[in-house]
Formats: structure tokens, C-alpha cells, sequence
């Protein structure tokens, strides 16, 4: 007698994720080629008022998109978890903010400073996700936790220059974060790629199908949706 069969049906969290993902990437290629149509019409007359406004507007569209599909790439594996989710909780209503600054007048400065924290916020998010898909192996590891602490504080003085702090000549204080964030992150990505080709495969704790929890092997098969991948050296 056997039992029943298992279902290969994705977990409902991995089905809204990919929707939501899906909707994400339509929306942003789309802001895309609206952006390329405006911008072939500025180069061929002229915007007037409304038109740059709207030309704004798509672009604070591409961007939102494009930082929410990058947050989106560590949610599968649970990377740095809850920061990514956090990350596209925040560039929604940052860039509707942004996008409503630009179209109404308010009469304060609080709805674009609360607009660029919450931006500043799912950008640093955004990042930290990206960077976090880069597998370190032993003192190169510490490379990650430089970087993100570099991108915390880079975004933390520009968020207190969006509330009225007067940086001075606090501005080459940013400029050298920017120089060593740049470096931080080179490394990071020169260090993952030229690793030996010898070394082990990074872990795998999650399925890249449906992002149940899996144990570590060369080959393995999921046991939610029942696919099965095989993991190689890079």
C-alpha cells in the first residue's frame, strides 16, 4: 500500500511571490520603453510642463520596479531576511511620494523627505541584496559585512542631509565612504570569481524552484515540488 502521492504544486507564499515578481518586471520594462519614447521626443522637439513631468514620473516608475525586483532576488533563499521585503515595503510608498511631489504642491518639505528616506532605505536594501548572492570563503568573507556597513552609513548621511543637516565639508567624508564602498564591492565580486575552481560549491539550503528548505548536495530533489538540481562549482 502506498502512500499519496506528493504535490507538486508550489507553497501559495512561493506563487504570490512569483506574481508579484512577475507584475514587477512587466511594469518596469514597460516604464522602460515609455522612458525611450520621451526621450526620442525631447531629442526631437521639445517637453513642455506636463510632459516632463510625466517623463519624471516613468522614470521614478523604472526605478521603483528596478529596486524592488533586486530586493527580490534574495527573498527565494532567504537571504538577509527580513531587509528585502522591507526594502519593496519601502520603495512603494517612497516613490509614490516622489511622484506625488512632482505633481502637487504641498506646501511642506516633509512629504519629498520622508519620500527620499524611504527611498534611501530600499535602496540600500536593493544592494545589500544584490551582494549578498556573492559566496566568500574565509578572510575574503569579511568583505560582505564592510561593504553593507560602508552602504548603511552613505545613506545614512544622506537622509540626514534630506532633513536639513548641513554636511560642510562633511561632503569629502561622503566622497571617501563612496570611494571604499566602490572598492568593497569590486573586491567582493574579483575575490567570488577567481576563486579555485577546486573549492566546494557554495551551500544550498532552499530550492531555486519553489524556496522550500532543502539539504545540502551536489544533486538534490526537492521534496515540496518534487524537482530535482544538481549544484555546481563555480
Amino acid at each position: 500500500m502506498t502512500g499519496p502521492e506528493p504535490s507538486l504544486a508550489a507553497p501559495p507564499a512561493a506563487e504570490r511571490f512569483d506574481t508579484v515578481r512577475r507584475v514587477a518586471r512587466w511594469v518596469t520594462l514597460a516604464s522602460i520603453f515609455t522612458n525611450a519614447l520621451f526621450g526620442v521626443w525631447a531629442v526631437a522637439g521639445s517637453l513642455g510642463e506636463v510632459e516632463s513631468r510625466v517623463l519624471a514620473t516613468s522614470l521614478l516608475i523604472t526605478a521603483c520596479g528596478s529596486v524592488a525586483l533586486a530586493c527580490g532576488t534574495a527573498i527565494p533563499e532567504g537571504r538577509l531576511n527580513p531587509l528585502p521585503i522591507l526594502g519593496i515595503a519601502a520603495a512603494v510608498p517612497g516613490f509614490a511620494l516622489l511622484i506625488a511631489g512632482f505633481w502637487e504642491s504641498f506646501g511642506t518639505d516633509a512629504v519629498w523627505q520622508t519620500g527620499a528616506t524611504l527611498v534611501a532605505l530600499a535602496v540600500y536594501a536593493a544592494f545589500a541584496s544584490l551582494l549578498s548572492a556573492v559566496h566568500l570563503q574565509g578572510r575574503y568573507r569579511r568583505l560582505l559585512p564592510t561593504s553593507y556597513t560602508l552602504a548603511a552609513a552613505g545613506g545614512a548621511f544622506l537622509v540626514a542631509v534630506f532633513w536639513g543637516f548641513s554636511p560642510g565639508d562633511g561632503w569629502r567624508l561622503f566622497g571617501i565612504l563612496m570611494v571604499l564602498l566602490g572598492a568593497a564591492t569590486l573586491a567582493a565580486a574579483i575575490a567570488a570569481r577567481l576563486r579555485p575552481t577546486r573549492e566546494d560549491p557554495p551551500p544550498v539550503r532552499f530550492c531555486p524552484y519553489c524556496g522550500a528548505s532543502v539539504e545540502t548536495a551536489r544533486v538534490a530533489e526537492c521534496p515540496t515540488c518534487g524537482h530535482r538540481f544538481r549544484v555546481a562549482p563555480r
